[in-house]
């Protein structure tokens, strides 16, 4: 007589198969083991069949987070990982929503297929040191950093609940993040890009930097580029905090004019269908809420804008797309990328105008101005990542000037 079938190890599930249903609908079926011990058929429909695969996936996913006592050293990177982000995603005070699409991308996408079926108690140093060597080297410093949160995070669930002694990753060698040096626009660039834009916006051919300019053929692009870039110059705000601006929002009264971020567009994951794009209602962090002064061309903008503002408008945003909706910050991209490339800046994007904000106002104003203008939560940001740096050397003109006069100084 054969032997019967291994069963299951727990917390895990078999192949699966995804089947018609007649009316155009699917089912997703696979056998999962329980904590207890017990074998069971899950299944979930869906319109199509990746949409019922998704939903089964994310209703197996679920079942896998186990409570904490029964997180034990044996148990799997990825079951401890999956426990790590519920708690981080399923409160109130949880992260925002794309910290949390990187975190789920920086898992699925390194942590896991590398780690995953490594259990607590063989996440040892040695191991996750080789595995953020390997992502250093193969992707770059910043997505190795990203790892190592991750890892940090999930292996501190494990510590807490007594799974492992210490956080191994601790111990692990740092990790250099080479930054490409700060590039912002000078103002006579800006001057040029605007000019750009509005050539682009009215259908007329647009001056590049070199070479001769372009004729523009095909009928006039409906758009509103010019305000867009504009907003992004007068508050350097990120470019998903623009296009969730609402009017309630905008303060035009004279003499306070200022615009409150408050709000960001971010794509975010569903558990059955494709991602969406939603307003999320406060920004990046909890330092980007931030209520900023408009400069006189900005307010000009947004009360012309106010003035002839069409309907078909029911959110209220400021730069709604053509069907009123939330536009796509992706879409923005695309539109200038076209435009800069006409122009000959083919290095500059949104966040350009972010870091040439930055720049004018450590210049004209101070480190920490440019740092709370941008929703910092701290100037050491600002610093590296925003403002691009031009050194003074020393005053030491009398003495160079004794190479052409033959005489000490």
């Amino acid at each position: 007589m054969g032997r019967g079938r291994p069963p299951l190890p727990i917390g895990t599930w078999g192949a699966v198969r995804v089947e018609a249903t007649g009316g155009g609908r699917f089912r997703a079926r696979a056998r999962f083991r329980d904590y207890e011990g017990v074998t069971r058929d899950i299944v979930r429909v869906g319109g199509t069949k990746g949409a019922a695969r998704n939903a089964l996936t994310t209703a197996l996913t679920e079942r896998t987070a186990p409570s904490g006592d029964d997180i034990t050293a044996d148990t799997r990177l990825s079951i401890v990982a999956e426990v790590w982000f519920a708690e981080n995603t399923q409160t109130s005070d949880g992260w925002a929503g794309n910290t949390s699409r990187r975190y789920r991308e920086v898992l699925n996408d390194y942590v896991l297929p590398a780690l995953g079926n490594l259990s607590v108690r063989e996440a040892r140093v040695t191991r996750l040191d080789r595995f953020l060597k390997t992502i250093t080297e193969t992707v770059g410093g910043a997505t190795a950093k990203l790892c190592r949160s991750v890892l940090s995070g999930v292996m501190g669930l494990a510590v807490r609940h007594g799974a492992a002694a210490t956080n191994p990753v601790r111990e692990v060698a740092g990790i250099t993040v080479v930054h490409k040096e700060v590039r912002a626009l000078t103002l006579d660039e800006v001057a040029t890009l605007r000019a750009a834009r509005k050539a682009w916006q009215e259908g007329r051919p647009i001056t590049p930097t070199t070479g001769p300019a372009k004729p523009r053929r095909g009928r006039k692009p409906a758009g509103d580029m010019l305000d867009i870039v504009d907003l992004l110059l007068a508050t350097g705000a990120r470019i998903g905090e623009v296009v969730a601006l609402d009017w309630p929002a905008v303060d035009l009264d004279p003499g306070s004019e200022a615009v409150t971020i408050g709000a960001t567009a971010v794509w975010e994951d569903q558990p059955e269908g494709p991602r969406r794009l939603v307003r999320q209602t406060h920004p990046k962090t909890s330092s980007s809420r931030r209520r900023l002064e408009l400069p006189q061309f900005a307010a000009d903008t947004l009360l012309r804008r106010r003035v002839m503002a069409p309907d078909g408008n029911p959110r209220g945003l400021v730069f709604p797309s053509t069907t009123g909706t939330l536009r796509d910050p992706n879409n923005v991209r695309a539109t200038w990328r076209k435009i800069r490339e006409e122009a000959g800046f083919g290095w500059v994007t949104p966040h350009t105008f972010r870091r040439t904000v930055a720049t004018l106002l450590d210049t004209e104003a101070d480190l920490r101005s440019a740092s709370e203008q941008l929703g910092h939560a701290g100037t050491d940001i600002t610093q590296r990542l925003y403002v691009q740096k031009t050194h003074q050397g020393p005053a030491v003109r009398a003495v160079l000037d004794t190479f052409a006069n033959g005489r000490s100084a």
